[in-house]
């Protein structure tokens, strides 16, 4: 298994994001995984907001005051986020479409001061639009990956996580199967979308790299054609173990 980074040219304002890879000359192959930053897909959709233009509620002064947060943040999560767990000082823990994410995702790198880059607003849509055009174009299969960088509990440091994918089986279900020592596994299904966003957001970087896009060749996939929803790759809270083992304690 290969993985291999490709360098873009900075971007500003709306953009095709389809025409963006083929502009680095890459040479795609049929069966790649692309892994695309959840940032550089949202660039291109246009979905940068400029702070000073957001009007803001009573409801996100008051959060902003407890969470000693920016008022227009505050807001943004608010409007961002399905739910919010709860805040700590400078961020709120939301979750939008099934996933948890401290200020929903909403992030100030790599856009311009005083602006703030939210998720794309369907990123499966848009994993599903991209992976089609690679089809219709270059007549190749592609899985397509929607990636962003994200803090694990209790770990220092950034991983990856999908956000979105189309083409393949975002989840393999080895409940059934048997382990080295032919023990029967109940519960275990590998996180394959996840595990392909930490091996492109590895190779992406962090900072100024200008790299948002990875592409990891030969890895084993179930190639599927369905399109896929949160729901095939993520939990409810209620099912979700750590939020269940906070809340109730012991």
């Amino acid at each position: 298994m290969e993985i291999l980074p490709v360098k873009v040219e900075r971007k500003t304002g709306r953009f095709d994001l389809f025409e963006s890879l083929l502009q680095t000359g890459f040479e795609y192959r049929n069966n790649d995984i692309i892994v695309v930053s959840s940032k550089f897909v949202s660039m291109s959709e246009g979905s940068v907001v400029d702070m000073t233009k957001i009007k803001v509620s009573k409801k996100a002064k008051a959060v902003a005051k407890k969470c000693h947060m920016e008022q227009s943040l505050a807001e943004l999560v608010l409007r961002e986020s399905d739910y919010i767990i709860r805040g700590v000082p400078g961020f709120l823990l939301a979750i939008r479409d099934g996933m948890i994410a401290p200020n929903a995702g909403i992030d100030k790198s790599n856009v311009p001061k005083g602006f703030a880059i939210l998720y794309p607003r369907d990123p499966f849509a848009s994993a599903e639009d991209l992976k089609d055009a690679f089809l219709a174009n270059l007549r190749i299969r592609v899985g397509v990956v929607i990636a962003d960088s994200r803090l694990m509990p209790t770990r220092i440091g950034t991983t990856g996580v999908a956000i979105a994918c189309s083409g393949f089986d975002p989840v393999e279900d080895l409940r059934g199967k048997k382990d080295l020592f032919g023990n029967v596994l109940r519960v275990t299904l590998r996180a394959v979308a996840d595990g392909l966003a930490t091996m492109g957001v590895a190779a992406m970087g962090e900072s100024d790299e200008s790299t948002p896009v990875a592409i990891v060749r030969g890895a084993k996939v179930n190639w599927i054609s369905k399109k896929l929803a949160w729901r095939d790759m993520a939990v409810t809270p209620e099912q979700d173990i750590y939020l269940r083992g906070l809340k109730n304690g012991l």
